[in-house]
C-alpha cells in the first residue's frame, strides 16, 4: 500500500528527470557532430564520426580554459568575502538586542528585491571615474557584497535559532566576540553557511551583467562572457564547436554541485528556523 502511494513520487521524479537531462544529453551528443548531422540527424543519434577536435576549438578560439579559470578567480574569493562579512552582520542582527537591528535586517533583505539592472549606470559611472575596469579587486568586492543580502537573510534565520546560553558560557570563560564569532558560533552554522557559499558561488560563476559592463579585456572575461562571444562569432557556421563550449560552461558547476548537494538540499531551509 505504501509503495502504491509513493508511485506518483516515483513517476514525476523520472519525467523531471527526463525533463533536465535533455538540454544536457542533447548538447553532448552536438558537441561531437558537425552541423550535417546535428540538423539531419535525430536528436540522440550517436555520432559518424566523433569530432573530439571540437572540444579544442572551443578550448582554444574560444578561450574557454582561460575563461572558466577567470570565473574561478572572481567566484572563490568573491564568495568568501560574501561569507565572511555576511557572518559577522548575522551575528550582530542574531545575538545583540539593538535598536538598530530591525532597520538594518531589513535594509539588507530589500536588496533582494532591486533589480540589478537599476544599478548598472550609477555603478558603472563610478567605476569609470575611479578608473577601476578591468580589475580582478573590484570586480571580487563587487560580486561579494552583491551577494550579501541572500546569505545575511539565510544565516541570520538559522542563526536565531541557536542557543545563547552558548554565548554566556563563553564570555563566562573569557571568550571575547571574535573568537565567539569564529570558533563557537560559526561551526554551528554551517549549514546555512554552506549553501550560502554555494548559492553565491553559482551565481557569480555564471555572471554574465557585469563582466559585460566592467570588462573589456578579453582575458578577463568569465565562461559567459566568453562562451557568448564565441557563439556571436561562430554563430550557425560551426554548431560542434559551440555545444562543445556549452558542456565545458556546464561541467563545473555539476561538479561543484555533485559535492556538495547534500549540504545544498539540508540548508535550503536554515532560515525557517526558531528559537
Amino acid at each position: 500500500m505504501i509503495k502504491l502511494k509513493r508511485t506518483p513520487v516515483y513517476v514525476f521524479s523520472v519525467i523531471a528527470a527526463v525533463i533536465f537531462l535533455y538540454p544536457l544529453l542533447y548538447s553532448f551528443f552536438s558537441s561531437l557532430k558537425d552541423n550535417v548531422e546535428i540538423y539531419n540527424n535525430s536528436v540522440f543519434s550517436l555520432p559518424d564520426v566523433w569530432r573530439w577536435n571540437n572540444y579544442k576549438m572551443a578550448l582554444v578560439d574560444a578561450k574557454i580554459s582561460r575563461a572558466i579559470l577567470n570565473s574561478f578567480i572572481y567566484a572563490i574569493p568573491g564568495t568568501f568575502l560574501c561569507l565572511v562579512l555576511s557572518l559577522m552582520v548575522a551575528f550582530v542582527l542574531s545575538r545583540y538586542k539593538l535598536r538598530m537591528n530591525g532597520f538594518l535586517y531589513n535594509y539588507f533583505a530589500i536588496g533582494l528585491m532591486i533589480p540589478v539592472f537599476s544599478l548598472m549606470i550609477p555603478i558603472s559611472k563610478v567605476v569609470g571615474a575611479l578608473h577601476l575596469f578591468n580589475s580582478y579587486p573590484l570586480m571580487i568586492v563587487l560580486y561579494g557584497v552583491f551577494e550579501m543580502p541572500l546569505a545575511i537573510f539565510l544565516i541570520t534565520g538559522y542563526m536565531k535559532g541557536i542557543s545563547k546560553e552558548l554565548d554566556e558560557s563563553a564570555i563566562i570563560d573569557g571568550c571575547g566576540p571574535i573568537r565567539l564569532l569564529f570558533q563557537i558560533i560559526a561551526p554551528l552554522t554551517m549549514p546555512a553557511v554552506s549553501t550560502a557559499g554555494i548559492l553565491s558561488f553559482f551565481d557569480i560563476y555564471n555572471d554574465l551583467v557585469w563582466n559585460v559592463i566592467l570588462i573589456s579585456d578579453q582575458n578577463m572575461n568569465n565562461i559567459s562572457m566568453a562562451l557568448m562571444s564565441f557563439v556571436g562569432q561562430q554563430g550557425s557556421s560551426q554548431l560542434g564547436p559551440t555545444f562543445a563550449g556549452i558542456m565545458l560552461t556546464i561541467v563545473p558547476t555539476i561538479v561543484v554541485y555533485l559535492l556538495f548537494q547534500e549540504k545544498v538540499e539540508k540548508g535550503l531551509s536554515a532560515g525557517a528556523v526558531k528559537e
